[in-house]
């Protein structure tokens, strides 16, 4: 992905753990299909649907913590 080389950082967004790991800036919007929510808040059975366009940004939003 040679798009992606344009995003990368050498600081995360959040603080994370992990090996080899290949960092870039939050500049795509994913469509992402799933089941639900685990009790520690990860997504259950998530599917990556495509790449959004850049106009539909102000339809993201978080969704409230239950």
């Amino acid at each position: 992905m040679a798009g992606r080389d344009k995003l990368k950082t050498r600081l995360p967004p959040v603080m994370i753990r992990g090996k080899n790991l290949a960092l870039t800036a939050p500049a795509l919007i994913a469509e992402i299909e799933y089941r639900g929510w685990t009790h520690d808040g990860k997504l259950r059975h998530p599917s990556f649907k495509g790449l959004r366009d850049e106009a539909d940004a102000g339809d993201v939003y978080r969704l409230p913590e239950s």
